[in-house]
């Protein structure tokens, strides 16, 4: 991938200090589409003059998506979900939409996401996906968890073949580049990996370091529902990104080095080009093309 030229960005309002050549090109390809959909702009490329995104609900691709987005706004203080305005409305780069656009219908077709899933993970023997959730955590900071603020992006529950009640905990990335400086680390955190034998402890200073800390909380908090508690059977952390993100590409594989061997470890990086794949196995609706065109189609930037 290469750095999109000046005279480019200038032409697309994209303009301005890059934190990696993905976040640039991914910014500049959100507002190809924008000028191609023919909607303003405020300020930058990337993002949709606020009012008229909060009531058109064009940061979403298909209207029971942007039902979805209302319900869960209007109702996210009842499990202080953390989703902020006017950037879940008009940030057309933002992961947050993403998600919503990419797992919102299946949120109202359970049958396409079980289908989906099964598909992806044979191995878990999915009978059925009973509920999709957004901005989900068992407890912010109850330290009966991880005793901080993390929170699933997407959380999807399903039975097993045995009925159990088992889920996929899953943080979405498109162009973030794993830079925010690390969390205050808690005594928690050490107590669940101790327990799960799944994570390495003498790698403890790498793992409370940038990048991998924040991949490293959200898989704790996957463990913690299954093993640390006991409220689901078995759980897995998907960590979802574009497989052009190197910054990403390059948090799993140091995350990853943190594993005691010869142990289950219960983390399943995933990139959105292989899900959109599955999910177009299955369906052939607008929604899933629409997603693929905005958010993966970077030979739409002129070279």
């Amino acid at each position: 991938m290469k750095k999109p030229t000046k005279e480019l960005k200038k032409i697309y309002n994209t303009d301005y200090s890059e934190t990696s050549i993905f976040s640039s090109n991914a910014r500049l390809l959100q507002s190809i589409w924008r000028t191609g959909k023919g909607y303003d702009f405020e300020k930058y490329g990337n993002f949709l003059k606020e009012d008229f995104a909060k009531e058109s609900g064009t940061n979403f691709l298909t209207q029971n998506i942007f039902n979805i987005v209302k319900d869960e706004i209007a109702n996210k203080h009842i499990e202080r979900k953390v989703i902020k305005e006017p950037r879940i409305w008009n940030n057309l780069l933002s992961s947050q939409p993403l998600a919503f656009n990419l797992f919102g219908e299946l949120k109202i077709n359970l049958d396409l996401a079980t289908k989906v899933f099964q598909d992806l993970y044979p191995e878990r023997n999915i009978q059925k996906v009973t509920e999709i959730k957004f901005e989900y955590s068992p407890g912010r900071k109850d330290p009966k968890y991880t005793g901080d603020s993390s929170a699933f992006d997407v959380f999807i529950e399903y039975l097993n073949n045995k009925n159990e009640e088992c889920f996929f905990g899953i943080e979405v990335k498109y162009a973030e580049n794993l830079n925010d400086e690390p969390s205050t680390h808690k005594e928690n955190y050490e107590f669940i990996s101790k327990a799960s034998k799944i994570i390495d402890l003498s790698k403890l200073e790498d793992l409370k370091q940038k990048p991998i800390q924040q991949i490293w909380r959200d898989h704790l908090l996957t463990m913690s529902l299954f093993i640390t508690n006991k409220d689901y059977k078995i759980g897995d952390f998907i960590y979802l990104y574009p497989s052009k993100n190197i910054e990403c590409v390059d948090g799993i594989e140091k995350y990853s080095k943190t594993f005691n061997s010869n142990i289950e470890n219960h983390f399943l990086p995933l990139t959105i080009e292989k899900m959109v794949d599955r999910i177009k196995n299955y369906c052939n609706d607008n929604w899933i093309s629409d997603f693929q065109d905005r958010y993966l189609t970077f030979e739409k930037i002129p070279s």
